[in-house]
């Protein structure tokens, strides 16, 4: 096998024509990385969410907790099914809890792609959302109209910060405490009592949804319960699961990058394809030179790809390092995005780097294939002559 010194050295003696084949592999590579960050941060915000024993009730093929609708029959039904756990003082881990959108802005203009949600919910639901904790503020107090506010919409909408009057519906409210919900979606919610949200809404005795804590080993035996009672036309399924699929929107915007890494990554790949004919070209005699030494047709093809293929790593690492430049110096680790209600930050996952890593490693390959099979096809006499 040639060494790999050999290709280090041609790379170096080729340092303009490398450099900007890197360069070109190191933009498309910094774009890729960008977006993944994107993608990781919405991702882990909404798979924060759900603790092993906990379970979502929503009406009947019905996937999201606006479209929903359950009884109130069908919430003491539930609250009665022996697979619910109870705390200790042996109230039932079941929440019922109303969902409408929330302007954020309400003194600012009026912009649909702002909205959030407004979740009505009863003291139990502190019992069975464990994870919800208070940073500033207080608790809002049963029966009043009184909000805590998610700790990143209020970073999103410093406005929102208590304490704060505003008014909705019918009547005027007291934003009062800023809760966080371990990194959650939760974490971009207004939350306030349910009875005093249900007479704005006028539902009427109507939830959204029901959040509930299982015994263990109970998830089976309470779903099978719902499809059995034909008072019950709900389905259930983990909280986990429920937000797993809520993160369909990461995995279309990651189809995106995708796609877009495929067309920015063909026009990298030619230019490295490019910058490895030339190399062929020039490099003629040499080739000739080591066929005369006994290297194989393989060990040249192998060669020039390897060359290419480092060529390729060289422009991922630069890329990488570029897309964390840009990351720290137009603030993205700190600034807060939304996509439709959730609001989530920019996160460098280990896949990111491990994904400009392999685009970068393909693009130089690829781009390698074509002009080392022309150097392994050059015979020793035809090298030599081109020469």
């Amino acid at each position: 096998m040639i060494p790999l010194r050999y290709n280090l050295r041609s790379l170096m003696e080729r340092r303009v024509t490398s450099a900007m084949t890197a360069l070109g592999i190191a933009l498309v590579v910094m774009i890729v990385f960008l977006l993944l960050g994107f993608v990781a941060g919405l991702r882990s915000t909404l798979t924060e969410e759900g603790e092993p024993h906990d379970w979502i009730v929503l009406s009947r093929a019905v996937t999201a907790e606006p479209s929903s609708s359950v009884t109130r029959e069908q919430y003491e039904i539930i609250r009665s099914r022996a697979e619910i756990a109870a705390d200790r003082s042996g109230a039932p881990l079941v929440s019922p809890e109303t969902v409408t959108a929330f302007n954020p802005d309400p003194d600012g203009r009026l912009d649909a792609s702002a909205f959030t949600f407004l979740r009505g919910v009863y003291p139990i639901a502190f019992k069975v959302h464990r994870t919800v904790r208070i940073v500033s503020g207080r608790m809002p107090v049963a029966g009043t109209t009184e909000m805590i506010v998610g700790r990143r919409l209020v970073a999103r909408f410093p406005a929102l910060a208590p304490p704060r009057a505003l008014h909705f519906g019918r009547h005027d409210w007291k934003i009062v405490g800023v809760f966080s919900d371990a990194g959650s979606a939760r974490e971009s919610e207004v939350w306030t009592d349910l009875d005093l949200l249900e007479q704005d809404v006028h539902m009427g005795g109507i939830y959204s949804a029901m959040h509930v804590t299982l015994r263990p080993g109970m998830g089976a035996s309470f779903k099978a319960a719902l499809t059995r009672d034909a008072r019950l036309d709900l389905d259930a399924m983990p909280e986990a699961q429920f937000y797993a699929s809520e993160s369909e929107l990461a995995d279309r915007l990651r189809n995106m990058g995708i796609v877009v890494a495929l067309i920015l990554g063909v026009g990298a790949m030619f230019g490295g394809m490019n910058t490895m004919y030339s190399a062929v070209a020039r490099r003629s005699r040499e080739i000739g030179v080591l066929r005369v030494l006994g290297f194989s047709r393989a060990n040249i093809l192998l060669s020039f790809v390897i060359e290419s293929l480092v060529l390729g790593i060289a422009g991922g690492v630069a890329g990488e390092i570029l897309g964390i430049a840009v990351a720290y110096a137009t603030g993205l680790e700190s600034r807060l995005m939304n996509v439709a209600t959730f609001i989530f930050s920019f996160r460098l996952a280990p896949s990111a780097f491990a994904a400009g890593l392999a685009l970068a490693a393909l693009i130089g390959a690829l781009g390698g294939i074509l002009p080392a099979w022309r150097a392994a096809r050059m015979t020793v006499v035809e090298s030599l002559r081109e020469a």
